[in-house]
Protein backbone atom coordinates (compact mmCIF):
# COMPACT_ATOMS: atom_id res chain seq x y z
CA UNK A 1 0.00 0.00 0.00
CA UNK A 2 1.32 3.17 -1.14
CA UNK A 3 2.08 5.98 1.94
CA UNK A 4 -0.53 8.03 0.35
CA UNK A 5 -2.94 5.18 0.59
CA UNK A 6 -2.55 4.68 4.22
CA UNK A 7 -2.80 8.32 5.45
CA UNK A 8 -6.50 7.95 3.09
CA UNK A 9 -7.20 5.11 5.65
CA UNK A 10 -5.81 6.71 9.08
CA UNK A 11 -8.49 9.63 8.27
CA UNK A 12 -11.35 7.51 7.31
CA UNK A 13 -13.62 7.55 9.65
CA UNK A 14 -14.36 3.97 11.18
CA UNK A 15 -17.67 1.96 12.16
CA UNK A 16 -16.12 -0.16 14.80
CA UNK A 17 -17.96 -0.72 17.77
CA UNK A 18 -21.57 -0.03 15.39
CA UNK A 19 -22.22 -3.84 14.72
CA UNK A 20 -21.04 -4.63 18.68
CA UNK A 21 -23.67 -2.09 20.08
CA UNK A 22 -26.23 -3.74 17.64
CA UNK A 23 -25.68 -7.34 18.78
CA UNK A 24 -26.15 -6.35 22.45
CA UNK A 25 -29.27 -4.65 21.32
CA UNK A 26 -30.86 -7.41 20.13
CA UNK A 27 -30.53 -9.85 23.36
CA UNK A 28 -32.01 -6.81 25.17
CA UNK A 29 -34.08 -4.87 22.84
CA UNK A 30 -36.89 -3.44 25.42
CA UNK A 31 -37.25 -0.11 26.60
CA UNK A 32 -35.71 -0.52 29.83
CA UNK A 33 -32.22 -1.49 28.73
CA UNK A 34 -32.79 1.36 26.09
CA UNK A 35 -33.01 4.18 27.98
CA UNK A 36 -30.43 3.04 30.42
CA UNK A 37 -27.74 2.62 27.27
CA UNK A 38 -29.64 5.60 25.24
CA UNK A 39 -26.15 7.48 25.46
CA UNK A 40 -24.55 4.30 23.73
CA UNK A 41 -26.75 4.52 21.10
CA UNK A 42 -26.01 8.37 20.36
CA UNK A 43 -22.85 7.93 20.29
CA UNK A 44 -22.96 5.08 17.67
CA UNK A 45 -25.34 7.41 15.85
CA UNK A 46 -23.08 9.62 15.73
CA UNK A 47 -20.34 7.64 14.40
CA UNK A 48 -22.10 6.38 11.72
CA UNK A 49 -23.47 10.22 10.67
CA UNK A 50 -19.95 11.32 11.12
CA UNK A 51 -19.00 8.15 8.58
CA UNK A 52 -22.24 8.82 5.85
CA UNK A 53 -20.69 12.47 6.23
CA UNK A 54 -17.42 11.64 4.99
CA UNK A 55 -19.05 9.27 2.24
CA UNK A 56 -21.11 12.05 0.58
CA UNK A 57 -17.97 14.19 0.53
CA UNK A 58 -16.10 11.54 -1.44
CA UNK A 59 -18.69 10.05 -3.20
CA UNK A 60 -19.91 13.56 -4.75
CA UNK A 61 -16.60 13.44 -6.88
CA UNK A 62 -18.55 10.39 -8.71
CA UNK A 63 -21.80 11.80 -8.03
CA UNK A 64 -22.85 15.71 -8.09
CA UNK A 65 -26.32 14.77 -6.73
CA UNK A 66 -24.92 13.89 -3.62
CA UNK A 67 -24.05 17.25 -2.98
CA UNK A 68 -27.69 17.62 -2.10
CA UNK A 69 -27.90 15.17 0.78
CA UNK A 70 -28.03 15.90 4.46
CA UNK A 71 -26.09 13.19 6.09
CA UNK A 72 -28.40 13.75 9.11
CA UNK A 73 -31.52 13.19 7.50
CA UNK A 74 -30.68 9.87 5.64
CA UNK A 75 -30.55 7.38 8.47
CA UNK A 76 -33.70 5.54 9.10
CA UNK A 77 -35.05 6.02 12.78
CA UNK A 78 -34.31 2.56 15.14
CA UNK A 79 -37.85 2.87 16.29
CA UNK A 80 -39.84 0.72 15.19
CA UNK A 81 -43.71 0.96 14.17
CA UNK A 82 -45.31 -1.77 15.88
CA UNK A 83 -49.03 -0.58 15.83
CA UNK A 84 -49.81 -3.01 13.08
CA UNK A 85 -47.57 -5.59 14.07
CA UNK A 86 -47.34 -9.35 15.67
CA UNK A 87 -43.41 -8.01 16.03
CA UNK A 88 -43.66 -6.15 19.28
CA UNK A 89 -40.46 -5.40 19.73
CA UNK A 90 -39.84 -1.68 20.37
CA UNK A 91 -36.30 -1.00 17.74
CA UNK A 92 -34.85 -2.10 14.62
CA UNK A 93 -31.97 -4.45 15.61
CA UNK A 94 -29.70 -2.43 12.39
CA UNK A 95 -29.10 0.56 11.10
CA UNK A 96 -30.06 1.24 7.74
CA UNK A 97 -28.85 4.52 5.51
CA UNK A 98 -30.37 5.85 2.04
CA UNK A 99 -28.42 8.36 0.35
CA UNK A 100 -30.49 10.44 -2.20
CA UNK A 101 -31.67 13.52 -3.35
CA UNK A 102 -34.67 13.01 -2.49
CA UNK A 103 -34.14 12.09 1.25
CA UNK A 104 -34.51 8.79 2.98
CA UNK A 105 -38.27 8.32 1.61
CA UNK A 106 -37.70 10.04 -1.75
CA UNK A 107 -38.73 7.53 -4.62
CA UNK A 108 -35.32 8.25 -6.52
CA UNK A 109 -32.36 6.14 -7.05
CA UNK A 110 -29.60 6.27 -4.43
CA UNK A 111 -27.26 4.27 -2.44
CA UNK A 112 -27.99 2.25 0.24
CA UNK A 113 -26.10 0.98 3.62
CA UNK A 114 -27.31 -1.29 5.81
CA UNK A 115 -25.34 -2.33 9.31
CA UNK A 116 -26.43 -5.56 10.61
CA UNK A 117 -24.52 -8.12 12.35
CA UNK A 118 -24.33 -11.34 9.82
CA UNK A 119 -26.59 -9.21 7.88
CA UNK A 120 -24.60 -6.34 6.72
CA UNK A 121 -25.00 -4.97 3.02
CA UNK A 122 -24.53 -2.21 0.60
CA UNK A 123 -25.84 -1.86 -2.89
CA UNK A 124 -28.03 0.95 -5.05
CA UNK A 125 -30.96 1.44 -6.96
CA UNK A 126 -34.63 1.73 -5.92
CA UNK A 127 -36.54 -0.48 -3.54
CA UNK A 128 -40.67 -0.01 -3.13
CA UNK A 129 -41.28 2.29 -5.92
CA UNK A 130 -45.66 2.99 -6.16
CA UNK A 131 -46.84 1.91 -9.23
CA UNK A 132 -46.79 3.92 -11.50
CA UNK A 133 -43.45 4.58 -10.82
CA UNK A 134 -42.33 1.03 -11.30
CA UNK A 135 -43.50 1.37 -14.55
CA UNK A 136 -41.70 4.29 -15.85
CA UNK A 137 -38.52 2.61 -14.86
CA UNK A 138 -39.84 -0.49 -16.64
CA UNK A 139 -40.34 1.36 -19.73
CA UNK A 140 -36.88 3.27 -19.68
CA UNK A 141 -35.49 -0.69 -19.45
CA UNK A 142 -37.77 -1.45 -22.35
CA UNK A 143 -36.77 1.18 -24.60
CA UNK A 144 -32.93 0.79 -23.60
CA UNK A 145 -32.42 -2.43 -22.48
CA UNK A 146 -28.58 -2.53 -24.66
CA UNK A 147 -27.33 0.76 -22.42
CA UNK A 148 -28.62 -1.24 -18.46
CA UNK A 149 -27.01 -4.48 -19.91
CA UNK A 150 -23.70 -2.71 -20.79
CA UNK A 151 -23.78 -0.62 -17.72
CA UNK A 152 -24.34 -4.40 -15.77
CA UNK A 153 -21.34 -5.74 -17.89
CA UNK A 154 -18.97 -2.90 -17.01
CA UNK A 155 -15.93 -4.75 -15.36
CA UNK A 156 -16.48 -2.56 -11.89
CA UNK A 157 -19.88 -4.04 -12.03
CA UNK A 158 -18.96 -6.99 -12.36
CA UNK A 159 -16.35 -6.94 -9.31
CA UNK A 160 -18.55 -5.33 -7.21
CA UNK A 161 -21.82 -6.86 -7.98
CA UNK A 162 -21.38 -9.88 -10.12
CA UNK A 163 -22.53 -8.05 -12.95
CA UNK A 164 -26.62 -8.42 -12.03
CA UNK A 165 -29.37 -7.12 -9.98
CA UNK A 166 -29.85 -8.75 -6.76
CA UNK A 167 -31.87 -12.17 -7.66
CA UNK A 168 -33.74 -12.25 -4.33
CA UNK A 169 -35.82 -9.32 -6.45
CA UNK A 170 -36.74 -11.14 -9.17
CA UNK A 171 -40.02 -12.18 -10.53
CA UNK A 172 -40.97 -15.64 -11.43
CA UNK A 173 -42.99 -14.23 -14.83
CA UNK A 174 -42.93 -11.57 -17.16
CA UNK A 175 -44.47 -8.03 -15.86
CA UNK A 176 -47.63 -7.48 -17.03
CA UNK A 177 -48.30 -4.93 -20.54
CA UNK A 178 -44.87 -6.27 -21.63
CA UNK A 179 -44.60 -8.62 -24.82
CA UNK A 180 -43.73 -12.01 -23.26
CA UNK A 181 -40.84 -12.50 -26.07
CA UNK A 182 -39.52 -9.02 -25.43
CA UNK A 183 -35.58 -10.52 -25.99
CA UNK A 184 -34.51 -8.60 -22.95
CA UNK A 185 -37.03 -9.61 -20.78
CA UNK A 186 -34.47 -11.08 -18.31
CA UNK A 187 -33.82 -7.12 -17.46
CA UNK A 188 -37.69 -6.67 -16.79
CA UNK A 189 -38.38 -9.10 -14.15
CA UNK A 190 -37.60 -7.63 -11.09
CA UNK A 191 -39.59 -6.23 -8.22
CA UNK A 192 -37.15 -4.02 -7.50
CA UNK A 193 -34.41 -3.23 -9.30
CA UNK A 194 -31.39 -2.97 -7.09
CA UNK A 195 -27.23 -4.08 -7.11
CA UNK A 196 -26.22 -5.67 -3.59
CA UNK A 197 -23.40 -6.71 -2.41
CA UNK A 198 -22.88 -8.90 1.37
CA UNK A 199 -20.20 -7.91 3.38
CA UNK A 200 -19.04 -10.22 7.24
CA UNK A 201 -18.42 -8.32 10.05
CA UNK A 202 -14.98 -8.27 10.13
CA UNK A 203 -15.15 -6.50 6.97
CA UNK A 204 -17.75 -3.18 8.59
CA UNK A 205 -15.24 -3.29 11.94
CA UNK A 206 -12.01 -2.89 9.37
CA UNK A 207 -10.05 0.85 8.80
CA UNK A 208 -10.65 0.38 5.15
CA UNK A 209 -14.29 -0.28 4.93
CA UNK A 210 -15.03 3.39 4.10
CA UNK A 211 -12.65 3.00 1.00
CA UNK A 212 -14.06 -0.21 -0.37
CA UNK A 213 -17.60 0.68 0.34
CA UNK A 214 -17.13 4.27 -1.39
CA UNK A 215 -15.51 2.11 -4.62
CA UNK A 216 -18.62 -0.11 -4.31
CA UNK A 217 -21.22 2.86 -4.35
CA UNK A 218 -18.85 4.87 -7.37
CA UNK A 219 -19.09 1.51 -9.49
CA UNK A 220 -22.92 1.65 -9.53
CA UNK A 221 -23.15 5.39 -10.24
CA UNK A 222 -24.13 4.59 -14.06
CA UNK A 223 -26.67 2.58 -12.66
CA UNK A 224 -28.44 4.81 -10.81
CA UNK A 225 -28.11 7.09 -13.35
CA UNK A 226 -30.43 5.14 -15.64
CA UNK A 227 -32.85 4.66 -13.29
CA UNK A 228 -32.82 8.05 -12.38
CA UNK A 229 -33.22 9.27 -15.81
CA UNK A 230 -36.47 6.46 -16.51
CA UNK A 231 -37.89 8.31 -13.46
CA UNK A 232 -37.63 11.83 -14.98
CA UNK A 233 -34.70 13.01 -11.93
Amino acid sequence: MKREERRNDAETPGLAGVLDFLKTLSKNNDRDWFNAHKGEYLQVKAQVETFMTWLLQQLVRFDKDMALVDPGKSTYRIYRDTRFSSDKRPYKEYIGTFLSKEGRHGFCSGYYIHLEPGKSMFGAGVYGLPSEKQKKVRDGIYFQAPTLRKILQAPAVGKVYGGKMDESMRLKVAPRGYDKNFPDMDLLRYRHYFLSRNVTDKEVADAGFGKKLLDGLAAAVPFNNFLNAALDF
